[in-house]
C-alpha cells in the first residue's frame, strides 16, 4: 500500500512557492478555485466568539488517580472544539486560561496553547471586525518587497529572554499548521519556561492602518497531569467496527479501484459528534497521493440522515497530503449506533511528485507552436494522449483566451490581478470517471499561474491557465502535474457504542 506521502522535492516546491514574492496573489486565487470545486463544505475557523472555549479548557476529567496507572497509560486523547484532538503525555503544558486584549473595540483572545516535546501549538481568535479576504496592497499579509509570504500576518512567540520564535514555515507539522490563526512553532520549549508573549504585527485579512497593530499579549502555561482528558474523551474505534475489503496479493492496477473506509475515532459532544475517517485503496497505483470524500453523512439510531461537515482548514495542497479526515455532524445524532456513509470519493494522482517519482517531467509534458504573435481566439489542435495510473485522457486542443472567458471568473473577488491572457485546454476522458487533469505552462517570463477548472457532467474538461505578461510565444511547453478521478461506490461503516 502506498503511504500517500508527497516527496521531499514536492514539499520543497510548495515551500519555495510560498516564499516567492509573487506567491500571495496566486495563493489567494488557488484558494478560491479550490473552495469553489472542493467536495466538502468547509467549517469556518476564524473570527468566532472565543468565550465558549474557556469552559472547554476547564473541562479536564481525571481518568486515573494512581501515579503508577498514569505512567502506564502513557498518553490520553481528548477533543476540544475548533482545535481537534489533544494528546496528553507526561509533561504536556497548556494555556492556564484564555487571555484577551481589547483595543479600539477589537478583542484578540488567545484561546488555546499546547506545549509538546517538539512543538508549540497556538490558537487565537478576533472579535469586533469582519475579515476582508483580500490580497490587495495595504492588506495585512499581502506581499511587500520587504517581507516574506504572510510574515506580517503571522504571530510570533517571545521567550522571557527576548528570543522571537517564528511559526513553522517549513511545513514540518503540515497536518497541524493552520497558518494564520492556528500556528505551530517548531521549538523544544525549556521545561522552566512557564510564561510567553504573543506578538502580532497586524491582524490577518484586515486593512493596514484601519485597526490596531503591534499586539503584545503575555500568557502563562500550566502542566497537565498525566492521564488527564482535556476536553471531551475520544473513543478509539476497535478494528471489528470497520469495513475492510480482503487483502489482495495482486500488484496490478485495477480498472475500478476498491476504496476502503475506516472509522478510527469518534467523539460524542454536547452539540454534535466528531468522526475521524481514513480512506485507503486496494492495489493503489504508486502515483496515488490522496483519497478525499466528496459527500458524507451519518444515519443515527432513529433513522435521521445528518450531513458531515469537513472540519479541516485549507492550506496549500492539503487535500493531497493524506487520506485521514476529521468530520463533524451538522447536528447532534440520537444516542446509540451510527452508520457512516460516503457515496463519492475523489482519488488524486501526482506521478511527478511521489517518492520516488513514477514518471519524468518529459513524459508528462507536451508542446505546441503558438507562433511569434499569438492572438486572442487562436486555436491549436493537439490530440495528445496521456496515461496516469492506468487511466487515459486526451489533450484535444488549446485556445488563446482572456480572464473574462473563464467559466468561473466571477468567483475571483479580486479580479484577474494582472493574469489576463493565457491558454484554455479541452481534455477528454471516459465520462464515468469525471477525470480532471491540471497542468502548468512553462516560461518564467510570462508568470503563468492563475487557473480555472470547469467540469460539467458528461462534458469534456475545460482547463485554463492565465499569465501576466501576455500569451506565451513560440514552442509552448505544458506539464501535467495532477490528475483526479471520482469513484461513486458507496462506502459504509457502522459504529455501536
Amino acid at each position: 500500500m502506498n503511504d500517500l506521502n508527497p516527496s521531499p522535492e514536492f514539499e520543497e516546491k510548495v515551500r519555495n512557492a510560498m516564499k516567492s514574492p509573487d506567491a500571495s496573489p496566486e495563493f489567494a486565487n488557488r484558494l478560491r478555485n479550490e473552495l469553489v470545486r472542493r467536495p466538502v463544505k468547509m467549517k469556518p475557523k476564524i473570527f468566532k466568539p472565543a468565550w465558549a472555549l474557556a469552559f472547554m479548557l476547564a473541562l479536564m476529567v481525571i481518568v486515573v488517580s494512581a501515579p503508577g496507572l498514569a505512567a502506564a497509560l502513557g498518553r490520553v486523547f481528548g477533543y476540544i472544539p475548533e482545535v481537534g484532538v489533544v494528546e496528553t503525555t507526561n509533561g504536556l503544558r497548556m494555556l492556564a486560561e484564555p487571555v484577551s486584549a481589547t483595543r479600539d473595540g477589537i478583542t484578540l483572545t488567545i484561546t488555546n496553547v499546547f506545549v509538546y516535546e517538539d512543538r508549540v501549538e497556538l490558537k487565537y481568535e478576533v472579535n469586533g471586525i469582519e475579515p476582508v479576504y483580500s490580497n490587495a496592497p495595504g492588506t495585512c499579509g499581502a506581499v511587500r518587497p520587504d517581507n516574506n509570504f504572510w510574515s506580517d500576518a503571522d504571530a510570533d512567540l517571545r521567550l522571557p529572554d527576548g528570543t522571537l520564535i517564528r511559526r513553522d514555515y517549513a511545513g514540518k507539522y503540515q497536518f497541524a499548521n493552520r497558518y494564520a490563526m492556528q500556528p505551530v512553532y517548531a521549538i523544544q520549549l525549556p521545561a522552566d519556561v512557564d510564561e510567553l508573549t504573543f506578538v502580532l504585527k497586524c491582524i490577518p485579512f484586515t486593512k493596514l492602518g484601519e485597526v490596531p497593530e503591534n499586539w503584545d499579549i503575555p500568557f502563562k502555561l500550566v502542566t497537565v497531569p498525566a492521564g488527564t482528558v482535556v476536553g471531551f474523551p475520544v473513543i478509539e474505534v476497535t478494528p471489528p467496527a470497520t469495513e475492510e475489503a480482503p487483502a489482495s496479493i495482486s500488484t496490478e492496477v485495477v480498472s475500478t479501484p476498491k476504496v476502503t473506509m475506516t472509522l478510527e475515532r469518534i467523539v460524542p459532544t454536547d452539540s454534535n459528534t466528531v468522526l475521524y475517517l481514513r480512506f485507503n485503496m486496494e492495489n493503489a497505483d504508486p502515483s496515488l497521493i490522496s483519497i478525499m470524500p466528496r459527500n458524507a453523512y451519518v444515519i443515527d439510531s432513529m433513522g435521521q440522515q445528518i450531513r458531515l461537515i469537513g472540519s479541516f482548514v485549507w492550506q496549500p495542497f492539503e487535500h493531497q497530503v493524506g487520506s485521514s479526515f476529521e468530520f463533524i455532524t451538522e447536528s447532534r445524532p440520537a444516542n446509540g449506533s451510527l452508520t457512516v456513509v460516503v457515496d463519492q470519493v475523489v482519488a488524486y494522482y501526482m506521478p511527478l511528485y511521489t517518492d520516488p517519482p513514477q514518471t519524468t517531467a518529459e513524459e508528462m509534458t507536451f508542446t505546441f507552436d503558438a507562433g511569434k504573435n499569438p492572438q486572442y481566439g487562436q486555436k491549436w489542435g493537439l490530440n495528445r494522449t496521456f496515461t496516469i495510473a492506468g487511466y487515459d485522457f486526451e489533450i484535444v486542443s488549446a485556445q488563446a483566451v482572456t480572464f473574462e472567458e473563464l467559466p468561473n471568473h466571477q468567483n475571483f473577488i479580486d479580479g484577474s490581478q494582472g493574469y489576463d491572457y493565457g491558454y484554455q485546454f479541452i481534455v477528454e476522458a471516459n465520462p464515468a470517471l469525471e477525470l480532471i487533469a491540471e497542468m502548468d505552462i512553462h516560461g518564467d517570463e510570462y508568470q503563468c499561474w492563475l487557473t480555472d477548472v470547469n467540469k460539467v457532467e458528461t462534458q469534456p474538461l475545460i482547463y485554463t491557465q492565465l499569465c501576466k505578461n501576455g500569451y506565451p510565444e513560440g514552442q509552448v511547453a505544458v506539464t501535467i502535474r495532477e490528475m483526479s478521478i471520482t469513484l461513486t461506490e458507496d462506502l459504509k461503516v457502522e459504529w455501536k457504542p
